[in-house]
């Protein structure tokens, strides 16, 4: 690149990294907002919450790239022909190619890093956080059992911890059952909830009960180990299996027996493959179609408010008609080829506006000159 190409690139790449810092954070807390249960719901830690959080950033972020990009090339190019710097470099004698080569570079950067995300690293952190969400969700301790709060299990039935650790082990723990005529309270040093295959019971560990017997006498004992049922209060734990957004490009093309059988055929699957592909593309698509409202044509000094208005709206078109193909294409996989045809229609509709030839002025007929009065007229 020449010098002038150079700082046009350092001029779109500040506010394609401001726009994308930006981005990344609305989608933080619209991903925040979604995993509040963890916190409330299952009293996890806030270390939870955050990793759980930002497991899923990698995926809305290579989805909010394409619209950081198109922001920063229209912003970039809005102030660089308020100051007058396009027309200067156009009547130097740079040509159309030569003042979109910055945008093209940072495009092509970004798409690079786009399909990178989508096919490593987003299968990486998805997968993560599948297992995360299971393991939380499997947790019995953690999502019945709130320390230093009373909990109610069901008609009946209270339990209380004052602490719980990692482990899932609970310290100081009272439970008050008074369910049928049999009333009984028990408290323990510590307990710990275990699961097996076919039932749930919370084992306490040197405590005592108290009990009223059906002649209405209360009952006092001690004891070193017993168990306290749970098998009323918990759901089965649905098995963990990785979706297709968790899965790895090869995974998609040739789905194993257990995905087909899930989804009933392999198109979602392929649908998906083709996705992770495809969507980069959008990066120079957008990336173009915001360079055609103020490199196409010539300069207006009214402003470009109208082309880029006109800008926006064939850049949302062409993104919502992506994603119900995508939608589509999981029902039938012959619309996998419009996964990519619509994103490269974008850049040739783009690049044809770029390069349209500039309309021809009538030219202006010479103005007739009248005769001079008093000249002597000759026949």
């Amino acid at each position: 690149m020449i010098l002038v190409q150079r700082y046009f690139f350092k001029q779109l790449l500040w506010p394609f990294l401001t726009a994308v810092g930006a981005f990344a954070a609305l989608a933080l807390l619209t991903q925040s907002l979604s995993n509040v249960d963890l916190v409330s719901g299952y009293s996890e830690t806030a270390l939870t919450f955050i990793k759980i959080t930002l497991l899923a950033l990698p995926h809305l972020t290579a989805l909010l790239v394409p619209l950081a990009l198109f922001v920063a090339v229209l912003s970039t190019l809005n102030r660089l022909s308020g100051d007058s710097e396009l027309v200067v470099t156009q009547a130097s004698g740079l040509g159309r190619f030569g003042m979109i080569t910055p945008v093209l570079r940072l495009a092509v950067y970004v798409m690079i890093a786009n399909l990178a995300i989508n096919l490593f690293v987003q299968p990486v952190s998805y997968r993560e956080m599948r297992r995360s969400l299971h393991e939380l969700r499997s947790d019995v301790a953690a999502s019945l059992i709130t320390p230093g709060a009373f909990t109610q299990l069901g008609d009946g039935v209270t339990i209380y911890a004052r602490d719980r650790d990692r482990s899932g082990r609970m310290q100081d723990i009272l439970i008050d059952d008074t369910r049928g005529e049999e009333q009984s309270t028990l408290t323990a040093r510590e307990g710990v909830v275990v699961r097996t295959d076919d039932r749930s019971v919370m084992v306490l560990i040197d405590g005592n009960r108290q009990q009223i017997d059906e002649a209405g006498e209360l009952f006092y004992g001690s004891f070193d180990r017993t168990e306290f049922d749970l098998g009323e209060f918990i759901g089965p734990v649905d098995a963990m299996f990785f979706k297709e957004s968790d899965r790895f490009l090869h995974e998609l093309i040739w789905p194993d027996a257990g995905t087909i059988a899930r989804t009933g055929g392999p198109e979602r699957a392929w649908a998906e493959a083709h996705y992770r592909l495809s969507a980069p593309l959008y990066n120079i698509a957008f990336a173009l179609i915001a360079a055609a409202a103020f490199l196409a044509g010539d300069h207006s000094r009214m402003g470009h408010s109208r082309r880029v208005m006109i800008a926006v709206a064939a850049g949302m078109t062409m993104r919502l008609i992506g994603f119900g193909v995508q939608s589509a294409s999981a029902d039938d996989s012959a619309m996998n080829a419009m996964q990519y045809i619509i994103p490269l229609a974008g850049i040739a509709g783009a690049l044809a506006v770029i390069y349209w030839p500039a309309r021809r002025r009538p030219k202006t007929p010479p103005a007739e000159t009248a005769p001079l009065a008093g000249a002597e007229v000759t026949a």
